[in-house]
């Protein structure tokens, strides 16, 4: 019986051989494989350092509010320059130029039913409120991505956004 080669539009039998050949052998598998799904992997890695990255600033910038909202509650802080001060002490070196990109809002009302939650803070806002009012305090940051082409999967920047809503004491 006559041997058969594959028959490739443009490629001669001599090229058909060489591609049997190479067909066949495993030499260099792993190298393929690797650039295959190292990609893959490197692509995961570095997604879940950015996702912790987020999570992380997330709970310092929760932190620094709540401590912030326990000194409004006490009356020590009634300027919006002390509050974001005292938010940007606590948060440091995490949110770069904290007195410019971490943006506040905090309001008072008669009950927390008639205060509004922002989605998104444009500028800063305090509104002090007095002895036993309810408030409603928040921070936001909008955190640009470390890993340049990570910016396609999570739109560039991300906006991290604390709330915490209280009574003041009655002082």
């Amino acid at each position: 019986m006559a041997r058969q080669f594959i028959t490739i539009p443009g490629v001669g039998r001599k090229g058909a051989r060489i591609l049997a050949l190479l067909w066949r052998r495993d030499d260099a598998v792993a190298a393929i494989e690797f650039a295959l799904l190292g990609s893959t992997f490197l692509l995961l890695a570095c997604m879940i350092f950015e996702l912790g990255l987020i999570l992380f600033t997330q709970s310092v910038m929760d932190n620094a509010l709540r401590d912030a909202a326990r000194q409004i509650m006490t009356n020590q802080i009634t300027t919006g320059s002390a509050f974001q001060t005292k938010v940007c002490n606590e948060v440091g070196n995490l949110v770069t130029n904290c007195t410019t990109n971490l943006k506040y809002y905090v309001q008072t009302g008669a009950t927390f039913s008639a205060m509004t939650i922002q989605t998104s803070i444009a500028s800063n806002a305090f509104t002090d409120g007095g002895t036993a009012a309810d408030q409603l305090a928040q921070i936001a940051y909008s955190r640009s991505t470390i890993i340049p082409w990570a910016s396609t999967y999570l739109h560039g920047s991300n906006v991290i956004l604390s709330t915490v809503a209280f009574q003041n004491e009655p002082y």
